[in-house]
């Protein structure tokens, strides 16, 4: 028998599907503010938004830079290269107001990411969120996708203002739900932020290597490229 009782499960990219529901919301916000009158290629300006962000979001994992920079750099970056003036980057903030309004009115998840809820809620494991993710839109995200039921308590980085792989806010989880890190499991798409945060704050881990990104450091205690696979594990 499993000696875990208390699963934290990360949101985006593990059970909300963060990746597809972003490219609606950047179509949506790129459509509804006219942004093709400043950056005409849609291809270009999403791909140049998505390498730019995911660079921002590295950096804020590790607390390099905060979320009021994060969010407004990833629209100004793209304004400055092609020469808009954004004066105290009003449009760029505009811009990111827009994206996080319509992304947390997004429904769609992993797929399997039900089947796995039903499945640990009937086995009776404590089912928590642990996210680096915006307060004002992660509860949004799990109540646009009906899943909100599921979870007991959401702990997000910045209750606290550290996020995810430091063991402040794994140790910080634990106390606010009450928990001990020898009955505790996360399962976690990102092998940095999830995993070894994890591994440091003595949780039990499975890898969710949806898109075979593989690892770089020490080996997960699971490692599943589908949700279907966590019965095998719990």
């Amino acid at each position: 028998m499993t000696p875990y009782r208390n699963i934290f499960i990360d949101l985006d990219d593990t059970i909300w599907d963060f990746t597809a529901n972003s490219h609606i919301a950047l179509e949506v916000m790129y459509r509804d503010l006219d942004i093709a009158r400043i950056f005409p290629d849609y291809e270009v300006f999403s791909a140049n938004y998505y390498a730019k962000n995911s660079e921002l979001w590295q950096l804020y994992h590790h607390g390099k830079i905060d979320k009021d920079y994060l969010v407004i750099e990833r629209y100004a970056h793209l304004l400055r290269s092609v020469g808009y003036n954004d004066k105290d980057n009003a449009l760029a903030s505009r811009m990111n107001a827009y994206y996080l309004n319509v992304l947390a009115e997004q429904t769609l998840l992993v797929p399997h990411a039900v089947e796995l809820l039903d499945y640990l809620k009937d086995k009776g494991y404590n089912l928590y969120i642990l996210s680096n993710g915006f307060t004002e839109v992660q509860q949004r995200k799990l109540q646009s996708a009906g899943i909100d039921g599921y979870f007991t308590r959401i702990v997000l980085s910045e209750e606290i203002g550290i996020n995810k792989p430091d063991r402040r806010l794994f140790d910080y989880a634990l106390q606010v739900t009450d928990s001990k890190a020898e009955d505790t499991m996360i399962i976690g798409d990102n092998y940095d932020a999830d995993i070894l945060g994890a591994m440091n704050a003595g949780w039990g881990q499975i890898y969710f290597d949806r898109n075979h990104r593989g690892i770089t450091d020490r080996q997960p205690q699971h490692t599943i490229d589908s949700l279907d696979k966590v019965k095998d594990i719990l």
